[in-house]
């Protein structure tokens, strides 16, 4: 007896360890299916590589994080790449797992650093909009990649601290270094439940939701042309209203979305008369300075051979 004791607590022992065993496995698994799903979907929509250091998924507690979201820039440039994360995590309904709709509560993004870089022809950001057009677009090729994975929704998005570095422009960056603007918070809500959207599509929205921010906020502080050329490649994506996506934000996003381009141009126009004005200030000073020289030169000229200093 004592021995079929024995025997049952080892194959109970057993047992367990392989359920455990196993669910470990599954877990390691959520983790590896989830990183592999980003940076599929994100390499496809911007076109050039996107990776992700780390994702954790924590089933009992409905949570999981991202670490380490990387985009890189097309091929050619010196900066470090385009787009960094530097964390995130979100709330995860578990019971939609295995379902063919993943329900996300909310999502937090934090520290998210873009570099509009125009060190080729084209830039890093004209390249990068040219694949999310295409990657938009209806060709037969994009809808069967974008068939890949599981839906997803996510009920709210928040973006928060989000940096915007403009380097590489010519006469700019020689003059005044590279500029950056800071963008506190964005919320998105209801993604995906209008339009339905993949790991891919998430990553296509956040990149054009905070290059849009960029056109709505940089006035005065980004380059008109560069303002100009992301105004003219947002207005080919679709809007955030179109896919049924409410914004929380004090910038209008969905006018650079819609090509709406009426207040750039007017800051073009206010910022190429601030630096007239400024080159016509700076030449104006430069000229009344060299004539007062001059003035000196002569009043000294005239004192050393003998004559009137005040005479005209």
């Amino acid at each position: 007896m004592k021995k079929i004791l024995i025997i049952i607590a080892v194959l109970i022992i057993l047992l367990v360890g392989a359920v455990v065993g196993l669910f470990a496995f599954g877990m390691s698994q959520f983790d590896k299916i989830a990183k592999g799903a980003i940076e599929y979907g994100g390499t496809y929509a911007m076109g050039v590589e996107t990776t992700v250091d780390t994702v954790e998924v924590a089933v009992f507690k409905g949570t999981a994080n991202i670490n380490g979201l990387n985009i890189a820039n097309p091929d050619g440039f010196e900066t470090a790449g385009f787009f960094k994360l530097n964390s995130s995590d979100a709330v995860v309904a578990m019971d939609s797992i295995s379902s063919d709709t993943i329900i996300i509560p909310s999502v937090n993004l934090r520290g998210i650093d873009v570099t509009l870089d125009k060190g080729q022809d084209p830039s890093n950001y004209n390249q990068i909009l040219e694949n999310l057009s295409r990657f938009e677009s209806d060709e037969p090729t994009s809808d069967a990649a974008k068939k890949e994975g599981k839906n997803i929704v996510i009920k709210s998005l928040v973006l928060e601290d989000i940096n915007i570095h403009v380097a590489n422009m010519p006469g700019v960056s020689l003059l005044a270094g590279d500029v950056a603007i800071n963008i506190p918070e964005i919320t998105l809500q209801n993604v995906g439940e209008k339009e339905s959207m993949k790991a891919g599509d998430v990553i296509n929205l956040i990149v054009k939701t905070v290059l849009a921010a960029a056109v709505e906020s940089g006035g005065g502080i980004i380059p008109s042309d560069v303002l100009g050329e992301l105004g003219n490649g947002l207005a080919g994506l679709s809007s955030l209203s179109d896919l049924g996506i409410d914004a929380i934000s004090d910038l209008n996003l969905d006018d650079a979305l819609n090509g709406v381009l009426e207040d750039v141009g007017g800051q073009v126009e206010d910022i190429t008369k601030d630096i007239q004005d400024d080159i016509q200030s700076t030449v104006d000073d430069a000229a009344k300075d060299i004539e007062d020289k001059l003035d000196d030169a002569t009043d000294g000229l005239k004192g050393i051979f003998g004559g009137k200093k005040d005479k005209p």
